[in-house]
C-alpha cells in the first residue's frame, strides 16, 4: 500500500537518543487510528555522525576534576554538534557536513519508497539544532551547494525532486535556534517558499534559552514563519530550561501538526 503522507522528523542538540520520537509516535499513532497506515513515519538519525568523538572528548576530559558535569556534558554534546556543523557550513568541504546531508537524503530516499511519487506531500517536525540541520539542507537544495555540489547519490529524476523537498506542505520547528547562527550575518536570508502550499510555524517558549522566535530576524523570515509563544511542559518543566524537551509532547504542538497530517490522509 502506498503511503498518502511523509511524516519527517529530526532531533535536536545533545547527548543522542535514537528512540527520540517514540513519545510523538505514539501518541500520533492513538489520534490518527487507521489513518496511521497511510502515514510513512521516518525519523533522521544524524547525531551518531558526531557523537564518537564527543564520547572520546568527554571522557579524556575527566582526566582532570570538574564540578558541574551534567552541564558540562550537555555543553560538550550540544554545542560541540552547532559548532561542527556551522563550522562545516562555512567550508569548503566537510565530511561531517556531507555525512549529515546524506543522512537525510537517505530518510528521504526511504520515504520516498513508501510514497512512490514525488508529488506527494512531506511534514517536517524538527526540534532545537534540527531546525538548523534541515534550514541548511534546503538552502544547499535550493541553491546547489553542500551535498546537491558533487555528493549526491544517483537517483531518478522523480527521487531527486523528492529529495529536494520540493513537495514539503509544513515545516513545524520547536526550541528553534536558528538565531544563534545567523547572528554574524548581514543579510539574514531565509529558505525559498518551497511552494504554493508549504507553511512554516515556529513554536518555542519563552523559559527556554535555546527556543527562539524567528519572525523578528528579517523582513523575509517575517513572511515566511509564524511564530507561536507556548507553555510546553507540565508543572516541573513549563517554566524552565527543561521546557526546551518538551515541546513534542505538548498539544499546543501536537494540534496543529495533526490537523495537518489529517488534511492530506
Amino acid at each position: 500500500m502506498n503511503r498518502e503522507l511523509a511524516v519527517v522528523t529530526l532531533h535536536g542538540m545533545g547527548d543522542y537518543k535514537p528512540n527520540y520520537f517514540e513519545s510523538l509516535k505514539k501518541k500520533l499513532v492513538k489520534k490518527l487510528k487507521d489513518d496511521w497506515s497511510k502515514v510513512a513515519f521516518i525519523p533522521i538519525q544524524y547525531q551518531p555522525i558526531l557523537q564518537n568523538n564527543q564520547n572520546d572528548i568527554w571522557q579524556k576530559m575527566n582526566r582532570f576534576p570538574l564540578d558541574g558535569a551534567i552541564l558540562r556534558r550537555f555543553l560538550l554534546f550540544g554545542f560541540s554538534d552547532a559548532g561542527s556543523l556551522e563550522y562545516s557550513a562555512r567550508s569548503k568541504v566537510s565530511d561531517q557536513y556531507i555525512q549529515v546531508q546524506l543522512e537525510i537524503i537517505k530518510a528521504l530516499d526511504e520515504a520516498y519508497l513508501k510514497v512512490e511519487d514525488s508529488s506527494k506531500p512531506v511534514i517536517i517536525l524538527a526540534h532545537s539544532l534540527g531546525c538548523q540541520v534541515i534550514s541548511n539542507y534546503i538552502w544547499d537544495a535550493q541553491n546547489g551547494k553542500g551535498v546537491f555540489n558533487g555528493f549526491e547519490p544517483h537517483g531518478s529524476d522523480d527521487i531527486k525532486k523528492f529529495r529536494r523537498l520540493n513537495s514539503c506542505v509544513f515545516l513545524l520547528t520547536t526550541g528553534c535556534n536558528i538565531p544563534l547562527f545567523v547572528g554574524g550575518l548581514d543579510p539574514v536570508m531565509p529558505i525559498q517558499k518551497l511552494n504554493d502550499e508549504f507553511s512554516w510555524q515556529n513554536y518555542f517558549d519563552k523559559d527556554d534559552v535555546l527556543g527562539w522566535p524567528l519572525s523578528p530576524l528579517s523582513p523575509d523570515y517575517d513572511k515566511l514563519v509564524e511564530d507561536f509563544s507556548i507553555n510546553a511542559g507540565g508543572p516541573f518543566t513549563s517554566w524552565n530550561p527543561w521546557s526546551h524537551g518538551q515541546y513534542w509532547t505538548d498539544k499546543d504542538v501536537l494540534n496543529p501538526l495533526l490537523a495537518k497530517i489529517r488534511r492530506y490522509v
